[in-house]
């Protein structure tokens, strides 16, 4: 019996096949465990985001040698070198051509740095990792299963934290870090309670949409008390962080659920409601401040100065005066001036430490608590248009696909993590969230996990190419 050639298997592919599925769940295992354990050690998410790069990069490099003498033939070096670029990317999808920008925006700001060195290392441990992980988040999420086992991690990792912020509101500590409650506010496994408290935002968005299809789906009670008892100890959490920043965080997510689908109304309300007359109250009574302005000061000024016919306008310009929101607005301001001497590409990523330190008045030596100006001082307006370009396409298509997956769990997970993100965004309006290395990672996490959602039920091809 002959055998044609095309019925033995090669053993090229054998290999690639085999060293490719042991790299897949190489990044699933990963991953996953990088999620769980974020909030605990930053030595563990740093240890597991590393293997699930190089596991990727292990299936890239794997595939290039292997297809390198086949289709490299009659390329010319430059041809070569986009082979190479192209075979170390990521899948075809809406963020690849921001994401190109947006590298090139970072790589200025390493190239025109007033501390080149500070910038480079910051531009390949940080921000290449976080790409790199979104790379192989999009690579190895490719199903249903695979995104479900992500998110058990991740809750699981959740629901340890926010049951040791519990602890810690009780007992003074939390059992693993032995962090002491200060100032009446829990943080958990986190150095700060705003950090917390940002936390804690996408996995609200996630859990009250669970809660909201679990109930609609008539599913087991079980499922029903389970999240609901979740959703409370996570409300809880938040509570007593007394982050304001995160509060808004949260409003932002009550927000952008009513965006997405108007018939969550209901649950809004009640939420809302509790935000009203649990969350307020409780930060009048602990803090001694309100939500928008934190002063006892501003508080008298307008108790006692109300029958002397003190205006608006006199009102908000103490408040301002004063460096409201804990002094963010000096903050601001202090951010804007760093922005001025270097509009375009900026100081320089991971720079701003430094350039604030070149006021001798120490009182100054505080971040930007706000995200974007920070970005913007460090990278310039390049930087920050292409970053903000890239959250449109994102936000953009995961609203879009809301419209089309019928599916009724991925659309779930979908609404879940868009509105966490949206309210994880705004509140970095307000902190240095994605600055840290734990939010920052989870940003990108929630980045890549709201794309393989949306990959699970492609949209048309031409609005996939375009992005």
């Amino acid at each position: 019996m002959i055998i044609k050639n095309m019925d033995i298997p090669n053993k090229s592919t054998i290999s690639l096949n085999t060293i490719g599925t042991f790299c897949d769940w190489g990044m699933v295992y990963a991953l996953s465990a990088a999620v769980f354990f974020l909030p605990v050690s930053i030595a563990l998410l740093n240890t597991f985001a590393v293997l699930a790069i190089f596991f990727y990069l292990l299936k890239k490099i794997t595939r290039i040698v292997i297809d390198w003498p086949l289709k490299t033939t009659n390329l010319n070096f430059n041809g070569k070198i986009r082979f190479i670029w192209e075979s170390l990317g990521a899948p075809v999808n809406v963020l690849n051509r921001p994401l190109l920008f947006l590298v090139f925006a970072m790589f200025l700001s390493v190239v025109f740095s007033q501390y080149p060195a500070l910038s480079l290392k910051a531009f390949v441990g940080k921000f290449l990792k976080c790409v790199f992980l979104y790379f192989s988040f999009i690579e190895v999420f490719t199903d249903e299963k695979r995104i479900w086992m992500f998110l058990k991690f991740f809750m699981a990792g959740a629901f340890l934290t926010a049951l040791s912020g519990v602890i810690q509101h009780f007992f003074g500590w939390e059992f693993f870090r032995k962090h002491l409650l200060t100032g009446n506010r829990v943080n958990s496994f986190f150095y700060t309670a705003n950090g917390f408290g940002a936390y804690l935002l996408p996995v609200i968005g996630l859990v009250i949409h669970f809660l909201y299809t679990a109930i609609v789906r008539n599913k087991s009670w079980v499922s029903g008390v389970v999240l609901a008892f979740f959703l409370v100890l996570l409300l809880t959490c938040l509570c007593w962080t007394y982050s304001r920043s995160s509060w808004i965080g949260f409003l932002a997510i009550l927000f952008a659920m009513v965006l997405l689908d108007w018939r969550k109304l209901l649950i809004v309300g009640a939420l809302l409601l509790v935000f009203i007359f649990i969350f307020l109250p409780s930060l009048n009574n602990v803090r001694h401040m309100h939500l928008i302005n934190d002063s006892g000061r501003v508080c008298k000024l307008q108790n006692e100065d109300y029958n002397h016919g003190v205006n608006c306008i006199q009102y908000f310009t103490f408040v301002i005066e004063q460096g409201g929101g804990d002094g963010r607005v000096n903050f601001w301001k202090k951010a804007v001036s760093i922005i001025r001497l270097s509009p375009v590409c900026g100081t320089g990523l991971n720079t701003y430490s430094r350039i604030i330190k070149r006021d001798p008045n120490r009182d100054t030596w505080w971040y930007a608590h706000n995200c974007y100006l920070q970005l913007t001082a460090e990278t310039g307006l390049i930087g920050l248009t292409c970053f903000l370009w890239m959250l449109f396409v994102l936000l953009r298509h995961g609203f879009n696909c809301c419209k089309q997956i019928k599916d009724l769990w991925p659309l779930t997970i979908l609404q879940g993590t868009l509105a966490g993100l949206f309210g994880f965004l705004v509140q970095s309006c307000f902190d240095n969230t994605f600055y840290t290395v734990q939010l920052g990672m989870l940003m990108w996490f929630f980045f890549g996990l709201m794309m393989a959602v949306t990959r699970l039920k492609p949209v048309l091809h031409k609005e996939t190419a375009l992005g």
